[in-house]
């Protein structure tokens, strides 16, 4: 179908793309062949390149891939936040199938938190909240980067999309980490799952310093970065350790000392 105006806002075309809301000039009719061949199977199964292209940025080049999304270089980057929310649902979803599986396969492998009555109200206050809880530590690192780099001049929402995508890449790497569990499905020796569970923990935390440099390595020379790196682990901490009793208070209104363990 040759249109010279855009079907969706009318907009005379001028490309292959509408200027005014983004539309494909070469929208046609819907026949039953297009219907089946582009609008079922190629929405069924067409995966998002800018996700692709997101988080291969988020796992080499976090801290330049951030300095490229705040310069303007945008239109190949997937929504980083909506990208976040996906992944928190995807990893909740693969605890929730591991434990599906470890009852079948075996009861001992399963996730099973042993906990007393305010244990329980801190497990289902993270279970309702827990997309929150997640989504939440990045305006606090954000915070953090913000008082401490401060030689880059970003102002406190690009430090937002900096620790934005940090906690993207942070996420991915977890599901990585979880996917390793699987392997208990498949007979891989438990040693080999315990070294793969150090060797993630590290990884998160060596991330996280290659984000920062890759971003603040031109800023800053290699003392001068190590030195705020460290103030910054340390006022992560102890946020971290402030944000526990908060949430903990908030789940079991100030009353009991929650008792959980979790067997595997």
């Amino acid at each position: 179908m040759d249109n010279s105006n855009c079907l969706n806002c009318g907009l005379e075309l001028s490309g292959k793309f509408c200027s005014g809301c983004g539309q494909k000039a070469d929208t046609q009719r819907i026949s039953f062949k297009r219907f089946i061949s582009h609008d079922i199977l190629h929405g069924t199964f067409h995966f998002e390149k800018g996700m692709l292209f997101t988080a291969k940025q988020a796992l080499i080049r976090p801290g330049q891939a951030a300095l490229d999304y705040i310069s303007g270089k945008r239109v190949r980057f997937y929504n980083i936040f909506y990208f976040i929310l996906l992944l928190i649902g995807l990893i909740i979803f693969l605890i929730h199938y591991y434990n599906v599986l470890a009852l079948q396969y075996n009861p001992e492998m399963a996730i099973t938190p042993n906990m007393d009555d305010a244990g329980r109200k801190l497990n289902q206050f993270l279970l309702k909240y827990s997309k929150l809880l997640i989504f939440s530590f990045a305006p606090i690192m954000a915070l953090n980067s913000y008082l401490i780099f401060r030689r880059k001049k970003f102002n406190y929402s690009e430090h937002f999309i900096l620790n934005g995508i940090l906690l993207l890449g942070t996420l991915i790497l977890t599901v990585f980490f979880i996917l390793i569990y699987y392997l208990e499905f498949a007979g891989l020796p438990p040693i080999v799952i315990d070294q793969g569970y150090v060797f993630i923990s590290l990884l998160f935390i060596l991330y996280i310093i290659f984000g920062y440099y890759n971003a603040f390595r031109r800023d800053y020379s290699l003392f001068g970065f190590s030195l705020r790196m460290l103030l910054f682990i340390i006022l992560c901490n102890i946020e971290f350790v402030l944000f526990l009793i908060l949430v903990f208070g908030m789940a079991t209104g100030w009353k009991g000392n929650a008792d959980i363990e979790y067997s595997f």
